[in-house]
């Protein structure tokens, strides 16, 4: 069982290691500038390095037109991959690291300093990640939510969660307001178009920004937003992501210099 999963770790981790490692320092820079550019009395959103970060993380640079209405490009394909790729990738490196007595539990959970580089990044890669697998689990699963229509739907029914389909059509009101938006358009211009209504429902358009032609608001896209971004538990799950998200980000580093001292001990002795 563990080598069939060391190949799976391998197989997904060496073509797609590195678009894991953008995803994951771009992610850590979204939430630092976040966090930080209040304490100047900025919008982190109106920051031009904010922007392009943004477009590095959900698309690789290669945004897709009608981006915020499902519409997709290779770079949003490419991101949403990855994430897959990565669940499968921490869930066999769980399995590949899993001890088999106590006392090899207590070996890998410790990192060490005065036995060469290599075992340092080995036991970097390996009992630094077993820490962060949680928190980089919730990143990995929640990313292709906002990329790919199926995916979104399937997390949806697992979590409970209404959303819209994706593509649903904005419905027009009598006096021409919005009243609906597509789910992918929620999550990226969250708050940026505000419905306007009559004025007696006024006060109930304005809480729920993101509402459907019933009035009930999809609580589905928010869930997963939390999930994905650490701002479900306030200031400490976003630290805790922050660690996760540095930690991740040299994952497949590690992983790829292992690999390739692997490789030059092989060629050694051949």
């Amino acid at each position: 069982m563990r080598k069939f999963c060391l190949k799976i770790h391998r197989w997904f981790a060496l073509p797609l290691g590195v678009i894991m490692a953008v995803l994951c320092f771009s992610g850590l820079a979204i939430l630092l500038i976040k966090d930080i550019a209040p304490l100047f009395d900025m919008n982190a959103k109106e920051l031009p390095i904010y922007t392009a970060i943004v477009r590095l993380h959900r698309w690789l640079f290669m945004k897709p037109e009608n981006a915020h209405e499902g519409g997709q490009s290779l770079g949003r394909i490419l991101t949403a991959i990855s994430a897959i790729c990565m669940t499968i990738v921490l869930l066999s490196g769980v399995v590949i690291w899993w001890p088999k007595t106590k006392k090899a539990l207590k070996n890998r959970l410790i990192v060490s300093t005065n036995k060469g580089f290599r075992r340092f990044v080995y036991d970097t890669h390996v009992s630094l990640g077993i820490y962060v697998v949680i928190f980089l689990l919730l990143m990995s699963l929640t990313g292709p939510v906002f990329s790919f229509g199926w995916y979104r739907a399937g997390m949806s029914k697992l979590f409970g969660q209404p959303m819209p389909p994706k593509g649903m059509k904005i419905q027009q009101g009598k006096d021409g307001a919005k009243q609906g938006a597509t789910n992918d358009k929620a999550f990226a211009q969250e708050g940026a178009n505000k419905i306007q209504e009559q004025p007696q429902a006024s006060n109930a358009g304005a809480k729920d920004l993101k509402g459907d032609q019933h009035g009930k608001k999809p609580k589905g896209g928010k869930l997963f937003k939390q999930l994905h971004t650490g701002t479900w538990g306030g200031w400490f799950s976003r630290i805790l992501y922050a660690v996760a998200a540095f930690i991740g980000g040299f994952l497949p580093i590690s992983g790829y210099y292992m690999w390739w001292k692997r490789r030059s001990k092989k060629k050694k002795k051949a």
